[in-house]
């Protein structure tokens, strides 16, 4: 019994020390690759950036740029895209980051001016690029998309009639008002978990914009029915929207309904 408990101890000895043995010659090339920091090192932080923007941004977006190297001065060019470009609502403030020696973090800065300029609805794709690639770190993050809309926080302000001339029909509408501005919602209008969201001028007499949105129908020929309105027509607590309906088409919109009015019959008080 000894011998073999002699022999079995010897085994497991012999097995630990083949098992060091593999560790100390493993194969060098599966080790990490080390770098010198000897150049810029740039990096945006990811390859996207989601924002909610308020009045409180003074319409600004602000985007990190990070770098490795801070033993020096430096500046990152930075580019935006031609879509963003085109569609004039921001703007590029700083086309070039200036760092200091020792600052890890600088920032570039889109404009869009105020925030009525953004579309209560509309989600905003702008895309930046470090334009020299021979800047970037390792990680050659040098190009991010940011996603930027506005921050509407909602609250009740009672029930309204809806009346839809295209429908023919009429319902009880709860009615919601953002905090941030003359912007309402009307959650659940045409199909539960579709609302319509439109914002009025300071007065409550025009229509600022009603962006095509899913009603929520898809029994058109054509797929899901969308919403938008060509104007806004008051009298006392009724508003009155001359209405077209919509289709998605070829990334574009294909005209489906017109002439036709749908009617909101605002709470006492509005």
């Amino acid at each position: 019994m000894k011998a073999n408990m002699k022999i079995y101890l010897i085994n497991i000895c012999a097995a630990i020390t083949l098992c060091l043995a593999a560790l100390t010659s493993c194969n060098t090339d599966a080790e990490g690759t080390i770098y010198d920091i000897n150049g810029e090192e740039l990096a945006f932080a990811s390859t996207q950036m989601n924002v909610e923007v308020t009045a409180a941004d003074n319409g600004i977006i602000r985007v990190p740029v990070y770098r490795g190297n801070t033993s020096t001065e430096s500046t990152a060019n930075i580019s935006m895209d031609e879509a963003t470009i085109a569609e004039g609502i921001f703007s590029l403030n700083n086309p070039a980051v200036t760092f200091a020696k020792g600052e890890a973090v600088g920032y570039v800065e889109l404009g869009f001016g105020e925030i009525n300029n953004l579309g209560a609805t509309e989600k905003y794709e702008i895309v930046l690029t470090i334009d020299n690639e021979d800047q970037l770190s390792p990680s050659q993050l040098g190009k991010i998309k940011v996603l930027a809309q506005r921050k509407l926080t909602w609250e009740s302000i009672g029930t309204g009639t809806y009346t839809s001339e295209l429908f023919d029909d009429s319902w009880p509408q709860p009615i919601e008002k953002a905090i941030e501005g003359n912007i309402y919602r009307l959650p659940d209008c045409i199909v539960e978990g579709y609302p319509l969201v439109f914002s009025l001028s300071d007065d409550k007499q025009e229509l600022i914009a009603w962006d095509p949105q899913p009603t929520g129908y898809d029994g058109t020929n054509y797929g899901m029915l969308y919403f938008t309105a060509e104007g806004m027509e008051r009298q006392g607590n009724v508003l009155s929207f001359p209405m077209r309906g919509v289709v998605s088409y070829n990334g574009g919109w294909g005209l489906l309904y017109q002439d036709f009015t749908e009617t909101l019959e605002m709470p006492e008080g509005f």
